[in-house]
């Protein structure tokens, strides 16, 4: 029995619908497959530029996946954080370290928080001992988390432990200190300005140094060999700090170099307490200058001393020395107890004006036998020293003359 040449047709019709039906559902299965796999690139606009590469080269993208998987992968790795480094700052521009970390510490270290900072920004140092060496020229603000300099101490046994060169520096209250047994400088500043608030200066050598630099430092303490070092083009205004130095207290030398002091102290060094040499100025008000082995002042070089309102006492020589044309201008100053009061080492000049000279050994002043043509003394109204010229007082301008004196002393102690 043979089929029916219609009924065949049909019946292939009908296969050849139910194929293209499977065809076009394929299709449309694939397009839904692939679509979440097109979408990637739109929907991670972190991927780097390099992830594009592989269509434009023609490559089919189900080939590509690998590689873009790769390259995201890699991009994300990137934007994370290292375990166990901290986060920027919470507050903008202030970092805070501690080297046992803990809750709000961004930095373990303080050479850490100078990279990490932005020029302007403030560290925080928590109360603690740290080993530092840094250099650095950033404008920044470091100060001592502590409730006294004590409690933050910076210090370095092999190396120099802070050194700034440029920019503008703020240090307040804490320690910086240096015990390595090679001179260097536990603090300098070279090429900008520096300003210290509450803070300690501890060093086995030197302690200080400002080379053509400015320096601003107010209730501090400088304690070392040579516990201050002005030279170079520097500006240094000092306002109750108390130096010493088991070599020098404080040296100030090249015509272009200016000290300033006001309400401080220079006392117990092993030489001389202050030296100004080489053309260089300094301005002493409201000071104590004491207890020095070598002369409280020496004054040589073609250098300037103006004194005001401050005393000289119990130093080992001089209470000043003169030599080399330096020029010392002294006005109601007291130099007691000094082996002389001004002793003149070679060719200078001394104006005293209202000053008191008492209980020196050598008298008021000392002159050099080979150099007694070439000092220069002028001035009034002192007391224990008549200016070459200067008419004696009489017996009740002595006496109010000296009553005026121990006001004087009472108020500058």
């Amino acid at each position: 029995m043979s089929a029916d040449p219609k009924q065949l047709v049909l019946e292939d019709v009908w296969i050849q619908v139910f194929a293209l039906l499977l065809i076009i559902s394929g299709i449309f299965s694939l397009h839904y497959m692939l679509r979440p796999v097109q979408a990637l690139p739109q929907a991670a606009p972190a991927l780097p530029a390099a992830a594009a590469p592989a269509q434009a080269r023609g490559t089919p993208l189900a080939e590509a996946l690998p590689e873009l998987a790769q390259e995201a992968a890699a991009a994300a790795r990137a934007q994370e954080v290292p375990a166990g480094k901290p986060a920027a700052p919470a507050a903008p521009g202030r970092w805070v370290v501690g080297g046992d970390g803990g809750p709000g510490v961004n930095c373990t270290s303080l050479g850490e928080a100078v990279s990490r900072a932005a020029e302007g920004d403030t560290i925080v140092l928590r109360p603690g001992t740290y080993e530092v060496s840094v250099l650095t020229s950033k404008p920044l603000t470091i100060t001592g988390g502590g409730s006294s300099p004590e409690e933050v101490q910076l210090t370095n046994s092999l190396n120099p432990t802070f050194a700034i060169d440029g920019g503008r520096m703020v240090m307040e209250n804490l320690t910086i200190a240096n015990a390595s047994q090679v001179d260097y400088w536990a603090l300098s500043v070279t090429r900008a300005a520096l300003v210290l608030r509450n803070v300690n200066v501890k060093s086995s050598g030197k302690g200080v140094k400002v080379q053509d630099a400015d320096l601003e430092a107010s209730d501090c303490e400088f304690e070392a060999g040579a516990a201050l070092s002005v030279a170079g083009k520097s500006k240094a205004k000092l306002t109750g700090v108390s130096m010493t130095g088991s070599v020098l207290g404080v040296s100030v030398q090249d015509s272009l170099a200016d000290l300033q002091l006001d309400g401080c102290h220079i006392s117990g060094g092993g030489g001389a307490g202050l030296r100004v040499s080489d053309g260089a100025w300094a301005r002493v008000n409201g000071t104590t200058i004491s207890g020095n082995r070598y002369a409280g002042i020496m004054v040589g070089s073609g250098a300037e001393v103006r004194v005001s309102k401050s005393q000289l006492t119990g130093n080992g020589e001089c209470g000043v020395y003169i030599e080399e044309n330096g020029k010392l201008v002294l006005e109601k100053v007291t130099l007691t107890r000094n082996k002389c009061g001004v002793g003149f080492a070679g060719a200078g000049s001394l104006e005293a004006r209202g000053s008191k000279f008492a209980d020196n050994t050598l008298g008021a002043v000392a002159v050099s036998p080979l150099e007694g043509d070439k000092a220069l003394i002028t001035g009034y109204g002192n007391s224990g020293l008549l200016v070459p010229g200067e008419k004696r007082p009489a017996a009740k301008k002595r006496a109010a003359a000296a009553a005026a004196d121990e006001e004087d002393a009472g108020a500058g102690e």
